[in-house]
């Protein structure tokens, strides 16, 4: 069994003149990130491995929730995370080792969401909105097995149910 976690950054900031790889988080974003790190700490749950995109929204989201989770190891940075689509995604995980049981992706829309969508075979959108958490099951001992029909949605997380209390 793989367990593999997409999570889009948290809410950034468009500053002018800023190039959008550039793009830092706002204070909401960092709230956010926080918050879930805090959720996915108090369960106990550490990934093997936490890839990002080498965007700045997304590695400081991928910090936030490291941090939390007492994650001692080095964030791996991946270009191919950064709006390159679901395939080079999928050749992404393709390559994971088969040692890691867990891994969690820190990358952008419309990726994260089509990726999702089309590991779960959905025939509707899945919509993630910012700092929007996916843990999907494989039923397989292999990343490789990504595109099997042995997949399914374990938990979904999105920080805006704190802020509705």
């Amino acid at each position: 069994m793989k367990t593999l976690v997409l999570a889009r950054h948290a809410k950034s900031d468009w500053p002018v003149g800023v190039e959008d790889i550039k793009r830092p988080l706002k204070e909401r974003g960092i709230k956010d990130a926080s918050f879930l790190g805090s959720l996915l700490e108090s369960k106990s749950f550490m990934p093997d491995r936490i890839i990002s995109s080498p965007a700045r929204r997304a590695r400081e989201t991928a910090q936030i929730i490291a941090s939390n989770l007492g994650y001692e190891k080095e964030i791996q940075i991946e270009k191919r995370v950064y709006f390159q689509g679901t395939e080079a995604l999928k050749e992404v995980i393709r390559s994971f080792p088969n040692e890691w049981r867990t891994a969690m992706i820190f990358g952008h829309n419309p990726t994260m969401e089509d990726m999702v969508g089309s590991l779960l075979g959905m025939r509707a959108d899945f919509i993630m909105p910012t700092s929007a958490m996916a843990c999907i099951e494989i039923a397989s001992d292999s990343w490789k097995h990504i595109d099997t029909d042995y997949l399914s949605l374990r938990w979904f997380l999105v920080p805006r149910l704190r802020r509705k209390r």
